[in-house]
């Protein structure tokens, strides 16, 4: 299934703003799922990677906020 551009992006930032202290790829990736239906769990790690800094914050391994 084709995503509208910004449509995972806009899953994960809404996923994690519920989330204040961070969260687990696979607790975002679970959120985004429950939003938008079937993701790649890949397709979430791969936006969360080349989107830190600028967007997202790694607090640890595989712990983004």
């Amino acid at each position: 299934m084709k995503r509208r551009p910004g449509e995972v992006r806009d899953a994960i930032v809404q996923v994690l703003e519920y989330q204040p202290a961070g969260a687990s790829i696979q607790r975002i990736t679970d959120g985004v799922i429950r939003l938008i239906g079937d993701v790649p769990a890949s397709s979430v790690r791969s936006y969360l990677r080349l989107n830190t800094p600028e967007l997202f914050a790694r607090m640890d391994r595989a712990q983004y906020a």
